[in-house]
């Protein structure tokens, strides 16, 4: 979907951002940074690697005004303005921003990168991004000292370039509704400074976020009201069938999904009344049709924990599959002991 295989880093400039509760300071640069070929060449690899893979979209955000959001209305001025005195200017501004939110006990002092890179390909348009990148760690490394007569070896402390902690790119497309934003953020402690303040971001309502919020209000389902009301048998299966489900369709709708899921109409009503009342916590409509993304359900099913916890100080892990889970697994209720067990069904045991 994005091609940054054309690029050219076009203005780079590099400011240091202090914690403000140490009252450490900010550092800023009055000039560009001077890049040839090769570095150019390393710096592209380091801002675009991590973002190849499918990453989740999102656009710029406030909640009564876009302009009154900073990043907007600096990404805004740099991409109007196009010239290099501008973007220092610009820069300096975005520093200061992200400074008065570095009030984080665990936020280290860290060179705060700011580029614009041309020549990208969005939806088939050549357009402009702003790319702004946070390191706070520096990593060991020995540098290779070489004069006439001998070779020798010094450490030293740098960047990291396989690493990257925070990131954001801001592209110069769908500027009426808050841009189109990529972001990492691999710190997630301090992900509220980074993401909600100092971009205040929201998710662009495409089909990878519908793919989450329905994923995620099956799980929530699940956990808050099969876990209470029903057996657990019935909880498992619903988790089965949904994860089946999303795996073995492209597309997610309504009606083939109820048919597929709901056998009970007692778990449908309830599952329907659960999202009625719940909308607001899940950012999408139930009734849209959208592809699904695998990738993101693959990083749900991972989540979805089906363990039954017995007051014998025993824990089952019934793991998801293709087949129906309660065709091997049943619950019985001893007289004589006056307990509850389970009867578990299997072919051979796997070593």
């Amino acid at each position: 979907m994005i091609d940054f295989s054309q690029s050219k880093i076009k203005h780079l400039i590099i400011h240091e951002i202090g914690n403000k509760l140490r009252d450490e300071k900010v550092f800023l640069s009055e000039t560009l940074q001077k890049i040839d070929e090769d570095l150019e060449d390393i710096l592209l690899n380091y801002f675009f690697k991590f973002f190849l893979v499918e990453k989740e979209l999102f656009s710029l955000n406030h909640n009564s005004n876009l302009n009154l959001n900073e990043i907007y209305t600096y990404s805004k001025t740099i991409f109007d303005k196009d010239d290099k005195n501008s973007f220092i200017k610009i820069s300096n501004d975005i520093a200061k921003h992200l400074y008065e939110y570095s009030l984080h006990p665990k936020i280290s002092k860290g060179e705060l990168i700011i580029v614009e890179i041309e020549n990208i390909i969005y939806e088939d348009n050549n357009i402009n991004l702003i790319g702004i990148f946070k390191s706070e760690k520096k990593d060991s490394f020995l540098k290779i000292i070489k004069d006439d007569i001998t070779i020798n070896v010094k450490d030293d402390k740098g960047i990291n370039i396989s690493k990257l902690e925070k990131g954001c790119l801001v592209l110069n497309s769908n500027e009426e509704n808050g841009y189109i934003v990529l972001n990492i953020d691999n710190k997630n402690q301090e992900t509220d400074y980074w993401t909600n303040k100092f971009l205040n971001i929201k998710p662009l309502n495409n089909d990878i976020h519908k793919t989450k919020e329905i994923v995620k209000m099956c799980k929530s389902f699940s956990d808050e009201i099969l876990s209470t009301k029903y057996n657990t048998d019935i909880k498992f299966t619903f988790n089965n069938d949904y994860i089946n489900y999303f795996e073995d369709s492209e597309s997610y709708d309504i009606n083939s999904f109820s048919d597929s899921i709901f056998k009970n109409d007692d778990l449908k009503k309830d599952f329907f009344e659960y999202q009625e009342s719940n909308k607001e916590s899940f950012n999408f409509n139930i009734n849209d049709r959208f592809e699904l993304s695998q990738n993101d359900i693959k990083k749900e099913k991972k989540k979805v924990k089906n363990i039954i916890k017995l007051d014998t100080k025993l824990e089952l892990k019934v793991l998801l599959n293709k087949d129906d889970i309660s065709k091997n697994i049943e619950k019985g209720f001893d007289e004589e002991k006056g307990m509850s067990f389970y009867k578990i069904y299997f072919n051979e045991e796997i070593k």
